[in-house]
């Protein structure tokens, strides 16, 4: 599978593809996704939970964010992000663009306990789907304590999982408010705001 960005300062990219070991956005999701939160994207930090090539991390970058933290654990997968964000940099440099990038090479629930608290603007998880249900619900604490107040979350999922993730996530007394779903063919995009602290 080809991945080749549209957008940014990476316009024209391709991305080294881990086919294998991961399932890529595709290009109009991602597309999609980011056109729908452009104006909170310029200067965000971003979160890319269970990254794979970097493609929907890396097209943040390109459209304005200002750090992208990438957490992946599969080695294969590992080996062509490290490729694409070395090519990210380079782009950057040559143009004089300022970004900050880290990749994490753990498994999520590792990767997000060592993360700070709030420091994400917008964070963007796409989980193996087989797996899905198991994977999601341990980070659900973790997710809320590494985002900003305000921060969207964004989770992939297939069609018929959206019911569950919307549950697990907007049910009464999590972090977040389910804000709307999108579906793209078999795939699906649920938007989340995370809600404001309790004055009290």
């Amino acid at each position: 599978m080809s991945l080749r960005l549209s957008t940014g300062f990476c316009h024209g990219m391709r991305l080294e593809d881990p086919s294998q070991a991961t399932r890529p956005t595709a290009a109009r999701v991602r597309s999609a996704a980011w056109n729908a939160l452009q104006d909170d994207l310029a200067g965000a930090a971003v979160l890319d939970v269970f990254s794979g090539s970097g493609a929907v991390g890396i097209e943040a970058l390109s459209r304005g964010a200002l750090s992208v933290t990438f957490v992946e654990k599969d080695r294969v997968a590992l080996k062509a992000l490290q490729q694409n964000l070395n090519e990210v940099k380079r782009r950057a440099a040559n143009q004089g663009i300022g970004i900050g990038i880290v990749c994490i090479p753990q498994v999520a629930k590792q990767a997000l306990s060592k993360l700070g608290n709030a420091a994400f603007d917008i964070v963007w998880m796409d989980p193996p789907f087989p797996a899905l249900q198991d994977l999601l619900p341990p980070l659900r604490a973790d997710l809320a304590r590494v985002s900003r107040e305000q921060a969207w979350l964004v989770v992939e999922s297939d069609e018929p999982a959206l019911t569950f993730v919307a549950h697990l996530f907007a049910a009464e007394g999590e972090a977040w408010e389910l804000v709307k779903q999108k579906v793209y063919g078999k795939i699906g995009l649920s938007f989340f705001r995370k809600k404001p602290l309790d004055p009290a």
